[in-house]
């Protein structure tokens, strides 16, 4: 009776860790390429981090505006003064002596507002304007490295797609080469080959299932490397709703024209120029005095007591304009004016050398594009004539009419040709997307 109750306990126990462990396994993810590029932008920190980075920017535009808010300030003090302070008058008393008199009360307490408003500064429309730029600046940096990761992250789904073609294609390799033994068992049986050739197809199914498991390993690096670019969990189970054949269909390239105005290393620079350009003009404008309007409410208490009676309160105030002039900054002005000049330079050097970048990669993009469009009907071509080349040989070394040798030739070159096919479209499919990154994905957009 125990030992049944024992098994009936462990039944259960498996039954529920059978439950538990189902319950945890993740379903596979359905991801396109499309989508693998956008979890990439929406996961991956330095995306968020550029981002910030701009928003740092942008909070820069509101902190230059800010300068045009009125500056309120209170105080507020209270003194107790233990020695008050001793004048010494000449002329007083009768034999125009000396007279010393305390000026001051035990208790001065004061409370005061102080109010100034900028009415001119020069400078502060240039340092908006800079803060804007600079923005601007910044934004196109995301979007560069936007365009990075996007690119990254096609070469990595074209990588595991590519790995998994060539593991589908050693796996038909293996398949082939057990055909290949059993053909050469069945002959060895009747004697019509020698045991070495019998030798020889069991080595190479050795072979062919080798060369199968390391395509395995392949594609697992290869989807490793994917996730670690979308920056997912290693144990999340994907599926890639993508293959070579559906996207070479999907992505025929039927406009070749390249905005080189709009890609947005070129459009961040021009906004770094612009940004210092203003430095200069603000610096030319530093021989401005600073104008603000200024108002101050004193009330003050003095008394020999701390009751702060009503009556004892007396307030004073006033208004007027301020005019100031930072003489310091403006001998600082030239070596300034200096340095933003030779940014500029700088700056102006960048641009040019950034266009030249451009251009090569577009004329070597046009280049490739054009090259593994001719060479994917080559491939097609060649693969077609060596699939029925292989099954001719393979036909005829089943009736015996050639040798061992002959069909492992016919395998050789269809390996090649599947191969070749293969990277034919991989190449296409690589160079495709290269152009898509020179004109900033803007399907993705």
């Amino acid at each position: 009776m125990i030992n049944q109750m024992k098994e009936r306990i462990f039944i259960l126990m498996g039954m529920l860790i059978s439950v538990a462990s189902h319950s945890q396994t993740l379903p596979p993810k359905q991801l396109s390429l499309a989508q693998a590029m956008q979890t990439a932008i929406e996961r991956r920190y330095d995306i968020r981090a550029n981002k910030l980075d701009a928003d740092i920017a942008a909070n820069k535009i509101s902190k230059a505006k800010n300068e045009w808010l009125p500056t309120l300030k209170a105080d507020g003090e209270v003194r107790y003064n233990a020695q008050l302070q001793t004048m010494i008058l000449d002329g007083f008393g009768g034999n125009g002596g000396k007279e010393k008199i305390e000026v001051g009360t035990t208790n001065f307490t004061t409370l005061s507002m102080d109010l100034s408003q900028n009415i001119y500064k020069p400078g502060l429309n240039a340092d908006i304007n800079i803060a804007k730029a600079e923005n601007k600046a910044e934004q196109q940096k995301t979007a560069e490295k936007e365009n990075t990761i996007r690119m990254q992250v096609a070469e990595a789904y074209l990588n595991v797609i590519l790995k998994q073609k060539q593991l589908q294609l050693a796996k038909d390799n293996t398949r082939r080469y057990r055909e290949y033994l059993d053909v050469s068992s069945e002959r060895k049986r009747l004697g019509t080959i020698l045991e070495t050739d019998l030798l020889k197809a069991q080595t190479d199914l050795e072979n062919a299932s080798l060369t199968e498991k390391e395509s395995t390993q392949n594609y697992d690096l290869a989807m490793k490397a994917l996730k670690y670019q979308m920056n997912i969990q290693d144990d999340m189970p994907l599926v890639l709703t993508d293959s070579l054949q559906t996207l070479i269909i999907a992505n025929h390239l039927t406009d070749s024209h390249v905005d080189m105005l709009e890609r947005p290393e070129l459009k961040q620079l021009k906004f770094l120029e612009e940004a210092n350009d203003l430095k200069i003009r603000k610096e030319n404008s530093k021989w401005a005095p600073t104008l603000s309007l200024t108002g101050n409410y004193t009330t003050l208490y003095q008394a020999a007591d701390f009751k702060y009676i009503a009556s004892m309160w007396t307030p004073y105030n006033y208004i007027g304009i301020k005019a100031s002039l930072p003489i310091t900054e403006l001998w600082t002005r030239s070596a300034n004016k200096k340095e933003y000049r030779l940014k500029a330079s700088q700056l102006q050097m960048q641009y040019q050398q950034k266009q030249q970048d451009l251009n090569y990669e577009v004329t070597k993009n046009k280049t490739e594009l054009w090259n593994t469009t001719g060479n994917i009907q080559s491939a097609e071509n060649s693969l077609t004539l060596s699939r029925t080349l292989r099954q001719n040989q393979f036909n005829n070394y089943k009736l015996g009419t050639v040798t061992y040798s002959a069909v492992l030739d016919a395998e050789a070159t269809i390996n090649t040709a599947e191969q070749n096919y293969v990277k034919a479209v991989y190449n296409y499919l690589l160079a495709y997307y290269n152009f898509k990154k020179l004109n900033g994905f803007e399907a993705s957009k």
